[in-house]
């Protein structure tokens, strides 16, 4: 029984494809929002998570009371990437934290949030936004991070704390030392590779595969993503993708993505893609499923 995998436990044959696919930056838009529940219910997404310190996180919550079968997390969020479209901390708008830039809003990039924020103000923080999710009718499946950023050393005991307060999982993912090198994350190696060996002797839900590398104009994005779903292993996988509905909206917001998102959209409400899915024997699953295991297993 011990020796069983996360996948045989979570119910599949342990050379079973098993995918999640999620879509990331809910709610940091009305166009996202239209686009990701569009995909939620076409069928081909299983779950998503949501921006809460963003402008369209309150749209986001309502649909999710409304309609509780969809499975939602929190994108767990220090920075705010945009030129014009910021939003701030929930927990402060005390400068001393760290939390915030000179325009009174969440770092633009992970090097200026890493350097900025104190370890305490990030957990506040952290611990604000799920709880705000939750706090508006979001039944909170697991938590990930945007941009990455929670997951640096400095923050990601809090990350992984929070997992266990709210009794939800936390996007992480098994990485060799080759493959955080060849992200640009070398120096963060040792750190990372003795929490995922402590993680892993735990029971704590990891999963083998990630394709996060998704944003990008492609020619033919639906058969970008066929690809992308054939190179699927066997075991856990998570492939993120960030739909957003082609509106003047989304064009002011991220001029630079705007096109690629809407690919996104269009290549997740296409039959070509479930069909994709069909042909390389994939096995969908929503964090729901996991967080059914995290609760009943690891607490």
């Amino acid at each position: 029984m011990g020796d069983k995998t996360l996948i045989e436990k979570l119910g599949f044959n342990a050379d079973d494809k098993v995918a999640i696919l999620h879509i990331d930056d809910m709610g940091f838009s009305h166009a996202s929002n239209v686009a990701s529940f569009e995909c939620l219910d076409f069928g081909a997404a299983t779950c998503g998570s949501v921006i809460v310190p963003a402008p369209w996180f309150l749209e986001t919550a309502r649909i999710c009371r409304e309609n509780p079968k969809y499975d939602v997390g929190v994108h767990l969020a220090l920075t705010c990437e945009y030129d014009l479209y910021r939003w701030r901390a929930l927990s402060t708008t005390d400068l001393e934290t760290g939390l915030l830039d000179s325009e009174g809003c969440l770092w633009r990039t992970t090097e200026d949030a890493v350097e900025n924020i104190t370890p305490d103000a990030a957990e506040k923080e952290l611990r604000t936004q799920i709880q705000m999710a939750l706090d508006n009718g979001i039944d909170v499946t697991h938590i990930d991070t945007h941009m990455g950023t929670v997951m640096n050393p400095k923050f990601i005991q809090s990350y992984l704390m929070l997992a266990s307060e709210f009794k939800v999982p936390a996007f992480f993912p098994k990485l060799s030392r080759e493959e955080i090198v060849a992200m640009g994350l070398g120096e963060y190696a040792d750190v990372y590779l003795e929490i995922l060996s402590r993680l892993e002797g735990s029971g704590f839900p990891i999963l083998d595969q990630i394709i996060i590398d998704t944003g990008g104009e492609h020619s033919n994005k639906i058969k970008y993503y066929c690809k992308r779903i054939s190179e699927i292993k066997s075991g856990l996988s998570h492939l993120l993708f960030h739909p957003a509905k082609m509106s003047s909206e989304l064009k002011a917001i991220t001029p630079d993505s705007a096109v690629w998102r809407d690919q996104d959209y269009r290549a997740f409400t296409n039959l070509k893609i479930k069909e994709c899915i069909e042909k390389h024997n994939i096995k969908l699953i929503g964090y729901r499923q996991v967080r059914k295991y995290f609760q009943r297993e690891f607490q």
